[in-house]
């Protein structure tokens, strides 16, 4: 199919590009052909209700997910989680937010410092992709394919009681801390990787990872790190479908996940910048005008999408101090450099019992430098 090879399609983040590739909801329609649709529908947006348990507890839904058990790594039980995490986004309204590449320059010089609550790891919606500004040095592995560009990342969060069925295994509770008498916060992420520079728009990769959050307060990165360790360990095994990772993966998986805590932490920002683009409702009111909706109408609607962008546009400007030395300029000049940036909690109210988060920006020093030996590279190009 021609559609699968258009450069446009392969660059669209994957909610997006597996519609506009294959021209319907794939996920959807493969419920609903099973006969599944009906009795999983009140379970996608249901918020209390993990994948993990939703896999169990629907018969159907179970017999799907273990015939994915023991296929190619093309066509396996991560490939069956994708699809139906991408039918929970679809029921969502798919919420999708944007990284702008100046934010995630910032990021990318914010250190993730030690002390920032669990609490702030928290996307505002149930369910939502947040898309990754490309190109990226972020790969996520497949085991077929190789290693794809980090796209981005669908985000559920699930809120779970005490003595819920997923406290049920020991292995689990042990090596992650849990205690089965208190409640759960569920984040589920599934990385998704691009298709460019592989074979067609189909041809992606993802990867899943579950956190366990029972206490808000503990620290961020600590409980990060005992979670990738624990998906390296045999413990895993009592989850089906699942399998301990190589130390590989997880070196792969460990910058994506410190990537999306960054961008999780500026969502928490009281200020953080936030733009919405109806792109998609705008073409569907411009294309309802002229009547008859094409099949070629139809193909430029699915490959158009609705989003939030989130991050300024540019980068700040040099602040104070990053000025130049008066003497033998040329000799002592402060070259272009990036000032970094850090997340801190700040704490306020009687007796310092709230806290709010507070991120002191990084900046590039010698900016204007900076882009004025693009435009010149750029223009010596031409």
């Amino acid at each position: 199919m021609e559609r699968l090879q258009d450069p446009k399609i392969l660059a669209l983040p994957h909610p997006v590009r597996m519609d506009a590739a294959l021209g319907h909801a794939f996920d959807t329609e493969v419920f609903a052909n099973l006969g599944l649709l009906e009795d999983l529908r009140p379970s996608l947006t249901d918020e209390s209700v993990t994948t993990e348990w939703l896999i169990n507890a629907l018969p159907g839904l179970n017999a799907l997910a273990l015939v994915h058990l023991g296929m190619p790594a093309s066509v396996n039980m991560g490939t069956f989680i994708l699809m139906l995490t991408r039918a929970r986004l679809r029921a969502h309204g798919d919420p999708i937010l944007a990284v702008t590449p100046a934010l995630q320059a910032l990021l990318a010089e914010t250190d993730l410092v030690s002390g920032l609550p669990a609490r702030f790891f928290r996307c505002p919606h149930p369910l939502a992709y947040i898309a990754f500004p490309r190109p990226s040095d972020l790969r996520v592995p497949n085991q077929v394919s190789g290693l794809h560009e980090l796209e981005g990342v669908y985000v559920g969060t699930y809120s779970v009681p005490p003595h819920h069925a997923l406290h049920h295994k020991d292995g689990r509770n042990r090596a992650l801390q849990l205690d089965p008498d208190k409640p759960t916060r569920v984040v589920e992420l599934v990385l998704t990787g691009s298709p460019v520079g592989k074979k067609n728009a189909l041809d992606d990769a993802s990867q899943d990872l579950v956190l366990f959050i029972q206490d808000e307060d503990e620290c961020l990165s600590t409980l990060l790190e005992r979670h990738l360790t624990y998906f390296q360990r045999p413990e895993i095994y009592e989850v089906p479908g699942m399998r301990p990772a190589n130390p590989e993966e997880v070196q792969l998986v460990r910058p994506m996940v410190l990537a999306l805590a960054k961008v999780l932490l500026y969502l928490n920002l009281a200020d953080a910048e936030q733009a919405r683009i109806d792109e998609r409702d705008a073409l569907e009111r411009k294309y309802r005008r002229y009547g008859k909706l094409t099949a070629a109408r139809r193909a430029k609607l699915e490959a158009t999408y609705n989003r939030t962008l989130l991050g300024p546009n540019s980068v700040p400007d040099a602040g104070a101090g990053a000025t130049l030395h008066a003497r033998d300029e040329a000799k002592n000049r402060i070259r272009p450099h990036w000032k970094r940036g850090h997340f801190k909690r700040i704490r306020f109210g009687e007796r310092l019992s709230q806290s709010r988060l507070q991120w002191i920006q990084p900046y590039l020093v010698h900016k204007a430098e900076v882009f004025a030996t693009v435009k010149t590279r750029a223009s010596a190009e031409r």
